[in-house]
């Protein structure tokens, strides 16, 4: 395994992701939410991703509250990344709250 020392010292891009396991969940878990952010598929012009915590958390039961907002909030950052031109009525990552689930 390559340290973040070596990576900086060989120009590579700092690797922030450190949870393995939530990270091989990610593209599953995109696919879940991606729906519920699209402003076109919202309800009167409102994004759905409030549902976004309970959609993680029955898709993925192993994952403790903490873990599905993580899940949550990455998915809510890469859309924003991936849409730029349809992602404005969206709160900003970390403008999401923990929710109890």
């Amino acid at each position: 395994m390559i340290s973040e020392q070596d990576e900086q010292s060989a120009g590579m891009p700092l690797e922030r992701r450190r949870n393995s396991r939530l990270r091989s969940m990610f593209e599953d878990a995109f696919v879940i939410i991606e729906p519920f952010l699209d402003p076109a598929r919202g309800w009167t012009g409102q994004s759905l991703e409030h549902l976004a915590h309970r959609l993680i958390a029955q898709s993925f039961p192993q994952l403790d509250v903490e873990e599905v907002h993580a899940l949550v909030v990455a998915v809510h950052r890469a859309y924003i990344a991936r849409n730029p031109e349809t992602s404005g009525h969206l709160p900003r990552p970390d403008e999401l709250h923990l929710v109890k689930l």
